[in-house]
């Protein structure tokens, strides 16, 4: 255990949905386990409690900063395709030491607020929110990522792949490489799914949750 620590971070919660409904609903749990691994192996880029499963269909996770949130929703995604997956993110306090280890045995604000927030997820067919104890500032990117869930939720896994490409700054001839398709059926799917319009978009909300972290 790290710490105990009043600084604000950012929890993480998901979720998979409808989870008691999946067939071989232990094989994903394997796939799940096996993305979260490989997650936890990359650079921390802000992760300091990594992601941890912590009922067999939720998991959880501790960041400093949001860098690689999306990213790693996508990865998440695109492992249990076509099984969807929450995520909740609550920005505030932990008012426990910071276990580096496994996320679990904390406990603070931010915890209650990602808690609270996954529930109401539940009652939506979003994939995302964020939320924060003082509610402040977080309306209009709910709102974005609303829609960017009403979007996506509806894709084939190669177009979340192609997503997932673009946001890392691969060229499109290496996506088309990995998906075993023509340079013409990605440039086709980056058109049809708008990618260039919400990788910014995605990039402009992890900016802004950077700045609400700073100022807060």
């Amino acid at each position: 255990m790290g710490k105990a620590t009043r600084t604000r971070n950012i929890v993480l919660v998901g979720d998979l949905v409808a989870s008691r409904r999946i067939v071989e609903r232990s094989a994903v749990q394997e796939k799940l386990w096996d993305c979260l691994k490989q997650l936890n192996s990359k650079k921390r880029e802000g992760l300091v409690s990594p992601y941890t499963i912590t009922l067999g269909d939720e998991f959880q996770a501790v960041f400093s900063a949001p860098d690689r949130f999306f990213r790693d929703a996508l990865a998440v995604l695109i492992a249990l395709y076509p099984v969807a997956v929450r995520f909740s993110f609550a920005i505030g306090e932990i008012s426990t030491a910071i276990n580096t280890k496994q996320a679990i045995g904390m406990d603070g604000p931010a915890f209650h607020e990602a808690r609270a927030t996954i529930d109401r997820l539940k009652k939506t067919k979003s994939l995302f929110a964020i939320a924060s104890p003082d509610g402040a500032g977080l309306t209009l990117i709910n709102q974005s990522l609303a829609l960017v869930s009403h979007t996506i939720g509806k894709w084939p896994r190669s177009r979340l792949e192609i997503l997932r490409g673009f946001s890392e700054n691969r060229t499109v001839k290496q996506m088309a490489r990995d998906l075993r398709v023509t340079d013409k059926a990605v440039y086709k799917s980056i058109d049809a799914g708008a990618i260039r319009t919400i990788v910014p978009l995605l990039e402009e909300i992890i900016a802004d949750l950077r700045q609400i972290l700073e100022q807060r």
